[in-house]
């Protein structure tokens, strides 16, 4: 081979390379950081559940820290049971939050925002790998 069109040849060879790592990364499961969508199948039956890190009980202690009562929804004595649904994806972090059973009031925005502010979950399993899992977390606001 002539070294001239070997050279070209590299040449090329980087450049279509170059042209195909994004696609290919694009191509994992998990969330596309660029946009926050999910890629991949999302189960909502699995053999172990996603779980928060350390447990039901570091779950209800970030909640207790976190969680606020809206003022708008005092002053107007809204109380109820928000419902958040979202996916752990099977690297453990949070995608799509939304709300599935609304109080109003300023208490579907915190509980969305809450959320969104929680670290990465243990993923779900699904024949002993981690999988993208629809869940959902209630949040109930009661006033004393």
């Amino acid at each position: 081979m002539n070294p001239n069109h070997f050279a070209q040849f590299i040449s090329s060879a980087r450049f279509l390379l170059l042209l195909f790592v994004p696609f290919f990364s694009m191509c994992k499961k998990g969330v596309d950081p660029e946009n926050s969508t999910i890629i991949g199948h999302v189960y909502t039956t699995v053999d172990q559940a996603p779980t928060f890190p350390g447990g039901q009980a570091e779950l209800n202690n970030f909640l207790m820290r976190n969680l606020r009562y809206p003022a708008e929804a005092q002053r107007a004595k809204i109380k109820g049971k928000v419902i958040v649904g979202f996916v752990v994806t099977d690297r453990g972090r949070i995608a799509n939050p939304e709300i599935r059973q609304s109080v109003g009031g300023g208490c579907d925005e915190e509980a969305i925002r809450i959320v969104k502010a929680m670290p990465n979950w243990l993923p779900g399993q699904l024949n002993g790998k981690p999988v993208n899992v629809q869940t959902s977390l209630p949040f109930s606001f009661t006033l004393l």
